[in-house]
């Protein structure tokens, strides 16, 4: 019996996802609730055709130098900040990531954060758990959302499905990306400058990638810029944002509230002082993290770590310059395909 190809799994992912990927390749997974050590997952990828990267990993040359058979990394994530693409492609090795699968469930976490913090829903929850409510009426107020401005930083497809549902709450919608894009009028949304949009925006809600020109982006003098009345919501990357400059931007009042799904750093000691601030909603990276979205980026993974080992095309490949390429069918082949199909060959004389 032919030898099945090795992928290694450096941590726990889903039980039903690594049963579908057994069907197809050897597993050798770490399996302890700690963190796998980088040298031992080395030892593991010399005999590896496949690795199915779980975080926290640093993806990078140096880690698969000496992984002569690799073929494939995958992870089960859109962002991949974690990972030095140009080294994988200088090592002809292919990443694949889950694009699309997680759009509408982050955008639904996204505006459920807008919602619950503008209108103060935790605190009032927590008025009436604490039993305060037949004392006095909440004067915990929030703001209505129709009639303002949401300023979106980072407008990709999850942007645009923030986007349709703010519109649906009669906002107005502006954005700031890295170019302005060719769409606006059927999205109804118009692009701005960042400084214009930090000045214009009621909520800002940040979904751009973790890059470079990202890092740090906002810091003190950001905050600066935007309302004292606005909301700042995180759910990109927690090191876009300066957390000591948050921190003093909620305290001080530059800003009047935060939501935020990511953080910096992530998780949050018990002990943060980020946690201390009363004016800011935290949720533990969630927005993914629904049973049906979770399943799908799973098994997006799984098949773009088959199609790898098999040297197949990715079905969601970061680095395409290296993705596996559809063999090239001879004319006697194709022939052959369209005479199964049923297809009159006459047809072709």
């Amino acid at each position: 019996m032919e030898q099945k190809p090795l992928v290694v799994v450096n941590g726990l992912v889903r039980k039903d996802a690594i049963a579908y990927l057994k069907e197809h390749v050897e597993v050798r997974q770490w399996t302890e609730k700690t963190v796998m050590p980088r040298e031992t997952l080395k030892e593991w990828l010399v005999d590896a055709d496949g690795l199915w990267c779980v975080r926290p990993l640093d993806v990078d040359g140096d880690l698969v130098k000496n992984a002569p058979n690799l073929k494939v990394i995958a992870q089960a994530a859109v962002g991949y900040d974690n990972v030095n693409i140009d080294e994988l492609t200088a090592a002809g090795i292919p990443y694949g990531n889950t694009p699309g699968v997680l759009n509408e469930t982050v955008a639904e976490l996204a505006f459920t954060l807008i919602t619950t913090a503008s209108r103060r829903i935790l605190e009032n929850a927590n008025f009436v758990k604490e039993g305060r409510w037949a004392q006095r009426p909440s004067n915990i107020k929030g703001f209505d959302l129709s009639r303002r401005t949401l300023g979106i930083i980072g407008m990709g497809a999850i942007g645009v499905s923030i986007s349709r549902r703010a519109r649906a709450f009669g906002m107005t919608v502006v954005y700031h990306n890295r170019n302005q894009r060719i769409d606006d009028k059927i999205h109804k949304t118009t692009y701005m400058e960042l400084d214009d949009l930090l000045a214009t925006s009621d909520v800002v809600c940040v979904m751009a990638p973790l890059t470079d020109e990202t890092y740090h982006m906002c810091n003190e003098a950001f905050f600066k810029k935007m309302k004292n009345t606005a909301l700042f919501v995180n759910v990109g990357r927690g090191p876009i944002v300066d957390t000591d400059a948050l921190i003093n931007a909620l305290k001080t009042g530059e800003i009047d509230y935060a939501a935020l799904d990511v953080t910096d750093p992530e998780p949050l000691p018990a002990d943060h002082p980020l946690l201390e601030v009363e004016n800011c909603l935290i949720v533990p990276h969630i927005g993914s993290y629904t049973d049906r979205t979770r399943y799908d980026m799973s098994i997006l993974t799984a098949d773009n770590i088959i199609a790898g080992v098999q040297k197949k095309p990715l079905k969601t490949c970061v680095n395409e310059e290296v993705n596996y390429k559809k063999p090239q069918m001879d004319v006697e082949s194709a022939l052959e395909e369209l005479k199964k199909a049923g297809v009159d060959l006459t047809d072709f004389d």
